[in-house]
């Protein structure tokens, strides 16, 4: 069970980032291609959230495979591989996504990912099987030093069982 008092901690890191931080100008440092999230994960249904909690931990790691050039317009774009944990307690689901990074400016970005989830059968999950899982995020850039940082709020979910919901998380490119 994910406890109300990790919740306002995880607040409270995010917002002490996001006061450090201002827009991001054009860098050219070397970057590994690793993207860390951490945020909350909201379930829509509320027989999930009866089940767990109103809010459940969020953690991803992507990893950029390859980067386009930019057109005229500055657009360009990211495939990547991502794994992460959505869960509370003995609820959960682990999704394994391809994704899909835009990046409209400097500031702003779209992220999509598909791929498979894999649930722990338990309140939640009737069953411990595979299935389709995926994402959507819009995200505007800052930064901190030389690491990029992101807000972003998206829609996720795993199709069987219906577990779907709201994301905002923070994250960081190294």
């Amino acid at each position: 069970m994910m406890h109300k008092g990790m919740l306002y901690v995880a607040t409270v890191v995010a917002a002490s980032l996001l006061a450090l931080i201002t827009p991001t100008p054009a860098q050219e440092t070397a970057q590994t291609g690793i993207t860390l999230s951490i945020g909350a994960f909201f379930p829509s249904e509320k027989d999930v959230r009866r089940a767990s909690e109103d809010a459940w931990f969020s953690v991803e790691l992507d990893y950029r495979l390859q980067t386009s050039e930019p057109n005229e317009r500055g657009y360009y774009y990211d495939l990547g591989v991502s794994v992460g944990y959505r869960g509370s307690g003995d609820n959960y689901y682990i999704p394994v996504h391809a994704t899909f990074t835009g990046y409209l400016s400097e500031q702003f970005f779209y992220r999509a990912g598909a791929g498979i989830g894999f649930p722990k059968q338990g309140r939640v999950f009737t069953a411990d099987d595979a299935s389709f899982s995926y994402s959507i995020e819009l995200g505007y850039n800052f930064t901190a030093g030389e690491t990029p940082i992101a807000l972003t709020v998206g829609y996720a979910g795993i199709a069987r069982n219906s577990v779907n919901g709201f994301t905002v998380g923070i994250s960081a490119r190294f």
